[in-house]
């Protein structure tokens, strides 16, 4: 890059001096063999500057490893046999195996086709044994519902919202859940407290009013009136809500408040205050009886 700079310096230098002397040669009237010596010679320093870069040039290549496709000595092409021609692989020659080595070889040998053995079966088995995944539920019905029975254990108001209590439910986990209900306007806290209800445990968490909702607390629901839903007095926290014709084993480990509201709209209690899924009773498991509304009959479940 120096060399092309200086090279270029060097020709703006000349071209000021053959203006210099175009001028010289249009005022003066200078001699044309002058004019024809300097050129001439000002052509023999140029040659000697390019050849020099030249030499430069293939003696740092040379240094590098390029190898020389053209001669600018002889200015002729260079054969270009030593770039085509491949090295010589060097002839391995085998060392004879010693009586000591050999056992020792074999031996190695041995113990790696027994460890490539040892993962091939343990891949089959692991392939043969690893079980289906089930197909994902897509009714929408009871089924996708975690309903359990549940103990209120304390009930206090929400402290910025006017409308909700702040109940602690014990739904047979290590530690009850914290549930947030609109309920003050229909039930005092005597209503609720160290009462039986059905809670739906799956609903999505959801902050009300700066507190996580962890559940919601199942109500037959008027314009007017609420009451909870009540499972019979020898029911216990956790125990599991069922629905004869439907597989409620396994439901969903989380469903979002768009799929809860498809299903509830097929939930009501019947002429007897009981709750039902379309028509359906719920019944507490291990045949503890049906779940009520002590005086609502004939509405929604909310």
């Amino acid at each position: 890059m120096e060399a092309i700079q200086e090279k270029a310096k060097l020709a703006d230098e000349r071209i000021q001096q053959l203006k210099s002397l175009i001028g010289t040669i249009g005022t003066r009237q200078l001699d044309p063999e002058i004019y024809i010596n300097v050129l001439q010679e000002e052509n023999t320093r140029l040659k000697a500057r390019v050849q020099n870069l030249v030499d430069e040039m293939v003696t740092l290549e040379n240094q590098r490893g390029v190898t020389q496709q053209y001669d600018f000595v002889n200015k002729t092409p260079k054969a270009s046999t030593q770039s085509t021609a491949q090295p010589e692989k060097p002839v391995e020659v085998a060392q004879p195996v010693t009586k000591a080595a050999a056992p020792a070889a074999a031996a190695a040998s041995s113990d790696q086709q027994d460890t490539k053995d040892k993962k091939e079966k343990k891949k089959k088995v692991t392939k043969e044994e690893k079980p289906a995944k089930p197909a994902a539920n897509t009714a929408i019905d009871i089924t996708r519902f975690d309903l359990r029975v549940g103990k209120i254990v304390s009930v206090e108001k929400h402290p910025d919202a006017d409308s909700l209590y702040v109940e602690q439910i014990d739904v047979g986990e290590e530690k009850p859940r914290t549930v947030c209900s609109g309920l003050v306007k229909h039930l005092q806290i005597n209503d609720l407290n160290q009462k039986l209800c059905i809670v739906l445990c799956n609903l999505k968490p959801a902050k009300m009013r700066g507190i996580t909702s962890e559940a919601m607390v199942m109500c037959a629901s008027t314009p007017d009136k609420v009451e909870i839903l009540e499972p019979s007095s020898d029911c216990k926290p956790g125990d599991r809500i069922e629905c004869e014709g439907y597989n409620c084993s396994s439901p969903d480990a989380q469903i979002k408040k768009e799929l809860s509201d498809q299903i509830l709209p097929d939930m009501t209690t019947n002429d007897k205050g009981e709750a039902t899924f379309k028509g359906v009773l719920w019944k507490v498991a291990n045949g503890k009886g049906a779940v009520k509304s002590k005086t609502l009959v004939n509405v929604p479940i909310k």
